[in-house]
């Protein structure tokens, strides 16, 4: 703080004293370094990089300065730094060598230069078992494994699949014992987007060594990820209390990344009151968090830890902008807006007219998956009484006179009859404490526009241009304002001369289809933007769907990520451009070409839906 009050005051010398005084206390504290330099007023990197060589030798062993240092080199410098520095982390094994590289690869040529040396370290090591030729001692057979798995990382980090598996084989034949390289060959195959090997490799790793509850975590939060709901509570059960269900014991310690992790794959699978029941649960955690904070009011006024008091309020203020609310905040809207749009019809958890077009073989399927699922709470429900006795008693109980918070049902959420009103409790918050998030004001225009709120709808498109204009949602909804306001107007008055302002300057041509010529200029090289493009002119004009549609097939795939080829299908699958089946499957056929490890693209097979079954 006084530091940082030196240098608005422009007395730069007394800031630099300031913040040397805390490096000598912390070296590895980054902001200190940066604040240190810039109040010496080296805005260039050369004198900025020796000032930050000078502060690394008064503390050799320290990490901050010699990272800053290589943030700031380049060229022929940058080479020479991080090639010592690389030697020396990977003789030692540093596990997160790579993570802390990272921030450089943004640098093409720093990132190409790394690459050159790790590919010389790896070559010198096979042949004679040296970093490089002219070394004098030999290295001990884990730098060679070290360097192979940071090249399986590199060629991970390129998206080169291939090469990534090669080195992480090589590493694993060499030391199958080591657990590393069972990780990280888990994380190759889930970027490319195959999570069920992505599980068996993680799994791997947790076997090898069941007492590290962040390998179990890890594989827990794999299995989610790939569907695997029971496998996963199986894993968890390890760390939970016995005698209780591990789902249960989970949501009282207030695990919020495994119910946020479920509500994920249930809102994937449609089953919204599991959707529903997990994000009202992680909802209750911070209304928990919240009134928990009155228990250390007068313990702080007591012990006078003031500068820790009001760092609780101003948490507090903030707390449902964690990226947890967030999360749980997104699936529940999506999920209210559904209901808005496809109220239930029957504890199935489907919408109005879906059983109607199913085929016989679909309702066999979901009679059959409504069977295991009554058979499993009931097996569920036959443990946990079996044990209530024992788990009663270390359960916290509410004091005398209060009642206890009625259990959240997700059965009884979905047949809600105001599904807005429900999602304005989540939404609110988002507003509130994440307006810096584009999804915040995405879900917002969504539920607006339902509502028939103007204005509010006027205040999200801007809110989202200004965040990030180049969200893709922004061409539809932008487009479904315009059609909104040209089909139902606003009454005279006050409210019509401001929506007449305010789109004036959204559409300064008064033309939405010159606004998306010109967005499509922008960015319809981009597969998620093309695709909300060709749906916004669907949107005017609905004869052009089936055009729109196939302009989306003939996209050209190739420098497409795995995350926008993804986002599209799912938006394919939830009926947007009115696809038919075999349109999908053209779509999932170009992906696979693309990304053959994939299992969103995957065709599906008769035999494998029977094993799953």
């Amino acid at each position: 703080m006084a530091g940082e009050l030196h240098a608005r005051l422009g007395e730069h010398e007394d800031s630099a004293e300031v913040f040397e005084e805390l490096y000598q206390r912390n070296p590895e504290n980054a902001t200190y370094i940066e604040s240190y330099v810039r109040a010496h007023g080296h805005y260039n990197d050369e004198d900025s990089l020796q000032l930050c060589q000078k502060l690394h030798k008064q503390h050799p062993r320290a990490e901050a300065p010699f990272n800053y240092a290589l943030k700031l080199s380049t060229g022929s410098t940058f080479r020479t730094l991080v090639d010592g520095y690389l030697q020396r982390q990977l003789r030692k094994g540093v596990p997160p060598l790579f993570n802390i590289l990272k921030h450089l690869f943004q640098d093409k040529n720093k990132f190409e230069t790394i690459k050159e040396l790790i590919h010389g370290y790896y070559t010198s090591l096979e042949e004679h078992k040296k970093f490089t030729p002219e070394s004098e001692d030999e290295e001990f057979p884990t730098s060679y494994l070290h360097v192979m798995i940071f090249l399986a990382q590199l060629y991970d980090y390129e998206r080169d699949t291939t090469k990534a598996l090669y080195y992480i084989d090589r590493a694993m034949q060499h030391t199958p014992t080591y657990i590393d390289p069972y990780m990280v060959k888990s994380k190759i195959y889930k970027h490319a987007g195959d999570m069920t090997e992505a599980v068996h490799w993680v799994d791997e790793a947790r076997t090898m060594d069941l007492a590290d509850r962040y390998l179990n975590c890890k594989a827990a939060k794999y299995m989610l990820r790939a569907g695997m709901i029971d496998k996963a509570e199986e894993a968890c059960a390890l760390f939970t209390r016995e005698g209780q269900p591990a789902v249960d014991n989970l949501n009282e310690m207030q695990c919020m990344w495994f119910l946020t992790e479920s509500a994920r794959i249930y809102f994937k699978n449609q089953d919204w009151a599991n959707v529903l029941q997990k994000c009202h649960e992680v909802e209750k955690h911070f209304v928990d968090i919240v009134e928990d904070q009155f228990d250390f009011h007068p313990y702080s006024m007591r012990k006078m830890t003031l500068r820790a008091y009001i760092g609780l309020l101003r948490l507090e203020d903030s707390i449902r902008g964690h990226q947890f609310f967030n999360k749980a905040a997104d699936y529940a809207i999506r999920t209210y807006l559904h209901l808005y749009d496809k109220p239930m019809s029957d504890s199935n958890g489907l919408g109005n007219g879906e059983i109607d077009d199913m085929t016989e073989k679909e309702k066999k399927k979901l009679e059959s998956k409504k069977k295991r699922a009554a058979k499993k709470k009931q097996q569920q429900k036959n443990e946990a009484n079996v044990n209530s006795n024992a788990a009663n008693k270390d359960k916290k109980q509410p004091p005398d006179g209060e009642v206890a918070p009625p259990p959240i049902v997700g059965n009884e959420l979905v047949k809600t009859e105001a599904p807005l009103d429900d999602a304005m409790k989540f939404l609110d918050p988002l507003r509130a404490l994440s307006p810096q998030c584009p999804n915040t004001h995405k879900l917002a225009f969504q539920v607006f526009h339902r509502q028939g709120k103007l204005l509010l709808m006027i205040q999200s498109v801007k809110r989202a241009l200004k965040t990030n204009a180049r969200t893709p949602e922004i061409a539809l909804h932008m487009t479904q304002l315009a059609q909104y306001v040209k089909t139902k107007g606003t009454s005279s008055g006050i409210i019509a001369e401001i929506v007449k302002t305010e789109m004036g300057e959204l559409l300064p041509q008064n033309d939405i289809r010159e606004w998306l010529n010109v967005r499509e200029s922008l960015t319809g090289t981009n597969l998620k933007n093309f695709f909300m493009l060709r749906c916004a002119h669907a949107h005017l004009t609905p004869e052009s769907t089936a055009q729109q549609l196939q302009s989306v097939l003939d996209f050209p795939l190739k420098g497409s990520t795995l995350e926008s080829c993804e986002y599209v299908l799912d938006h394919l699958n939830s009926e947007m451009l009115n696809p038919t089946p075999e349109d999908i499957a053209t779509f999932s056929s170009s992906c696979h070409a693309l990304f053959p490890l994939a299992t969103a693209f995957r065709p599906s097979k008769p035999e494998e839906e029977s094993v799953q079954r």
